[in-house]
């Protein structure tokens, strides 16, 4: 089986078939082709409404892969700052155990 598709509206439309003794009554295939003719139409608007959705999601997914990036930078950052933020913090605790330490000994004499 193809992966596309073969015939068209117009190549439905326009079929000719040759009419032979015995053959198939000319009407009844004619009412049968209007009927896939119909269809054809209904399978034409609604591949151009897939593809129509398909590419407003690919554009909405690009979007979204943008913002996933820019808040995995920012994620990142931020935890950067809090390493350096806690780094920070015990040098400052440890400064400060020192001050007291030290004004501990020159209370003390």
């Amino acid at each position: 089986m193809a992966n596309y598709i073969k015939l068209t509206n117009n190549d439905i439309l326009n079929k000719d078939f040759d009419i032979e003794y015995k053959g198939y009554k000319v009407e009844e295939v004619d009412a049968f082709l209007d009927v896939i003719l119909e269809d054809y139409k209904v399978f034409e608007e609604m591949k151009k409404n897939f593809e129509e959705e398909k590419a407003a999601l690919l554009k909405r997914n690009e979007v979204l892969e943008e913002e996933l990036a820019k808040t995995r930078g920012v994620l990142k950052l931020t935890k950067e700052q809090q390493e350096a933020l806690s780094r920070e913090g015990l040098s400052s605790a440890q400064i400060l155990q020192r001050i007291s330490n030290l004004e501990k000994k020159n209370f003390d004499k």
